[in-house]
């Protein structure tokens, strides 16, 4: 048998062996960069490019397209929603319908049914349907506060053990008073709207007041005399001011600062006149 050379057996090696397959690539449609099958995967999770695009698409806000036939169909169509579901409407397309009242939509229970929040931010049938809280009874207190009963309406109401109402009866009674649900709802939250208001006063009102009796003494009892309503704190300090200079230039005149004074109210609360002017001339009145 006849040996075989070193060359002959690696070209015979050469023959026999399958050719090698290249690995298949593809393109980052983002970056355009090439990787192969199995690199793809690892490198989109990694992209840059493929981040920001999607965080792009993530902010885009949807188009919202309504199948309109006409107007009277479309005003037709909104009368049968709740005013809850139309504020949400109004807030999507930017629209403005005209039975629409955005300021009763939080005064109403999530539950999209229009009813009055009563208790727990509920209103009094999901109230119901929660286990373990009360029996469906309120109190006079709670009548009055969150239902909006006036107190007239006791004397007829009927009244159950320990001064408790029936939250079904109470319900009933408002709606009859006001004539729907949602007058119902919009009396509650006129009501709620002046009682803010009134706080909102009372805590200016006492604001105004500390600033006042801060200023130079007497001032606010100056004020108060003369009836002037102004709640504006830079002008009540120019007012001091003048109140302040006029004084002194009185006190050396032997003078009194009255705020029944025509020209010394006029100086001090509206700047008219001058110090000298107005010392002269209550000086010529008590001659």
């Amino acid at each position: 048998m006849s040996k075989r050379t070193h060359g002959e057996i690696d070209v015979a090696k050469g023959q026999a062996s399958p050719p090698v397959k290249a690995a298949k690539s593809s393109v980052c449609e983002y970056c355009s960069n090439a990787f192969t099958s199995r690199g793809m995967g690892r490198h989109q999770k990694k992209c840059a490019k493929k981040q920001a695009h999607d965080k792009a698409a993530a902010k885009k806000t949807r188009s919202y397209k309504f199948c309109i036939l006409n107007e009277a169909i479309h005003e037709e169509t909104l009368s049968f929603l709740g005013n809850q579901t139309l504020t949400k409407m109004q807030m999507i397309t930017s629209d403005r319908y005209q039975q629409c009242e955005p300021v009763l939509a939080r005064y109403c229970c999530k539950c999209e049914n229009d009813n009055p929040v009563i208790g727990l931010r509920c209103c009094r049938m999901c109230i119901s349907s929660r286990t373990g809280y009360g029996n469906g009874r309120a109190s006079k207190r709670e009548a009055k506060h969150r239902f909006g009963v006036e107190q007239w309406a006791f004397s007829v109401l009927a009244c159950e053990a320990h001064g408790q109402y029936d939250r079904r009866i109470l319900e009933e009674h408002m709606v009859r008073m006001c004539g729907s649900k949602r007058e119902w709802v919009r009396y509650l939250a006129k009501k709620d709207i002046r009682k803010k208001k009134a706080r909102a006063t009372r805590i200016q009102n006492r604001k105004v007041g500390a600033f006042l009796y801060s200023l130079a003494p007497g001032f606010a009892a100056f004020v108060k005399a003369a009836n002037f309503k102004t709640k504006d704190m830079k002008v009540l300090e120019q007012c001091n001011e003048r109140f302040v200079a006029l004084k002194l230039e009185m006190h050396k005149r032997g003078l009194l600062l009255r705020a029944d004074s025509a020209p010394c109210k006029a100086f001090t609360m509206d700047g008219i006149g001058s110090v000298a002017d107005i010392v002269d001339t209550i000086a010529g009145t008590q001659i």
